[in-house]
Parts: structure tokens; C-alpha cells; sequence
């Protein structure tokens, strides 16, 4: 199971070292390895992935004093669409097949919200266990409990991913 690091929209700031971007993506993979993927996931469908993911979410937010998400269809697109192309190109990256970066497909789907987020896992995972994952990683847990936060949108996607039957999960956050 992987994950990897939230992106926070920075005003006039994109991108970032092609080679840090490698060395993070190699990181994973080493991770990938050594993992032991389980079948829970397997036996969810993606509909019931994604409520759960949002109620794991939302538990995690109100246990914090903070306001639940809400779907929003815009960001919804946008996580799906990213999902299923990374599941198609086995790719595990906030950016698209094409090169397009992850701030401006979410704008591309037309969501125009001031502040924008979003976290990826990869892997054969519960939605508990994904939310879990994102909750010990300080860059993950950030983007649950930004409180500029009130929309979401949660693409899943079964694909392969280092020879194992996995789930891409993007979670694209939103807030004016």
C-alpha cells in the first residue's frame, strides 16, 4: 500500500525537482515491495469504497471540531478521472498520464474554489485503512484537518500496481 504526499495549492507555485519527484516515486515503490497486500478491499464494491472513505473522513474531521465534507460533482469528476487514469497507466503520481499537474486537472473539471488539496494511496486496502494511513502521515493528516476545507470529491479505481491487484484513490479537497 502506498500513499503519497498531499499537494497544497501555494499561490504562484507549481511543480517541483523532477529528481526529488523520482526519489519519492522510488521510495514507494521500495515500500510496494515489502508490503503483504491483503483482499479487503476485494469484496467492497466501489460505490460502498467511496461512502466509506467519506464517513471514515468525516468521523476523523468531527472527532477534530471540525465541519463534514461534502461531495461537490466537480471535484468528483476530477478524483475519478484521476483515479481511473492512473489505474490505467499503472501510474501513481498527483500527475496525469499527460503531464498535467493535479491543480489544474481539479480546475479543468471547473471547480473554482479558493483553496484546493488532495491525497493519493494506491494498494489493496479498507477505506479505514486508507483514511488510517493518511491520519500518520503529518503532509496527509494536514489535508483531513484543514479547516479551509468543506467539499470533497473521491475517485477509486481498480487497477494492478507492482504485480498486485490494487485500488488508486484520489481524494480532491475543496473550500472557498
Amino acid at each position: 500500500m502506498l500513499y503519497d504526499r498531499p499537494r497544497l495549492w501555494v499561490p504562484n507555485v507549481e511543480g517541483g525537482g523532477k529528481l526529488k519527484a523520482k526519489l519519492t516515486l522510488l521510495t514507494l515503490v521500495a515500500i510496494l515491495l515489502f508490503a503483504v497486500p491483503t483482499t479487503a478491499s476485494a469484496t467492497v464494491s466501489i460505490s460502498t469504497y467511496k461512502k466509506n472513505l467519506l464517513h471514515y473522513i468525516n468521523r476523523y474531521r468531527s472527532n477534530h471540531g471540525l465541519k463534514r465534507l461534502v461531495i461537490r460533482p466537480r471535484l468528483q469528476l476530477a478524483a475519478q478521472a484521476h483515479s481511473r487514469n492512473m489505474a490505467r497507466h499503472r501510474l501513481f503520481s498527483h500527475y496525469s498520464s499527460n503531464g498535467t499537474t493535479w491543480y489544474r486537472r481539479i480546475r479543468s473539471f471547473g471547480y473554482r474554489g479558493r483553496y484546493i488539496g488532495e491525497n493519493l494511496v494506491v494498494g489493496s486496502m479498507s477505506a479505514r485503512r486508507a483514511v488510517r494511513m493518511w491520519r500518520n502521515s503529518p503532509d496527509h493528516r494536514a489535508n483531513l484537518l484543514r479547516a479551509v476545507y468543506d467539499h470533497i470529491g473521491i475517485g477509486v479505481a481498480r487497477g494492478s500496481y507492482g504485480g498486485y491487484s490494487a485500488l488508486y484513490v484520489t481524494a480532491d479537497f475543496g473550500g472557498n
